[in-house]
């Protein structure tokens, strides 16, 4: 839904390199790329991650259908109950679908 697309960068776009294999990874038939390292190089820290991603939330935008139409639903889901979240629509207790997933960072996380 953000329209600002400078730093998006396509993971997924292979360019070989001479002699490179272009072997795409998958997994239960989803395309992956494997991280290992920050952008300064340095090998990620297990707990650090961890740390990371319980103060961080998902902005959920979920559309559905009201009298008129449409309309647009943005829930802040932290991350501890995001899975939970999806099963709520998996699992046919909330209806709905799932427009977009956005990460949302707290200022105070540098």
């Amino acid at each position: 839904m953000s329209d600002n697309k400078d730093k998006v960068i396509n993971l997924f776009k292979k360019t070989p390199k001479e002699g490179d294999t272009a072997r795409q990874r998958f997994f239960k038939g989803f395309q992956y790329v494997k991280i290992t390292k920050d952008e300064n190089g340095n090998y990620f820290k297990e707990e650090a991650l961890r740390e990371y991603a319980q103060k961080c939330f998902f902005i959920v935008t979920v559309m559905k259908h009201n009298g008129i139409g449409v309309g647009l639903y943005k829930y802040k889901v932290p991350y501890e109950s995001l899975l939970n979240f999806f099963n709520q629509f998996r699992n046919n207790k909330s209806y709905g679908e799932i427009i977009d997933i956005e990460r949302y960072v707290p200022e105070d996380l540098a």
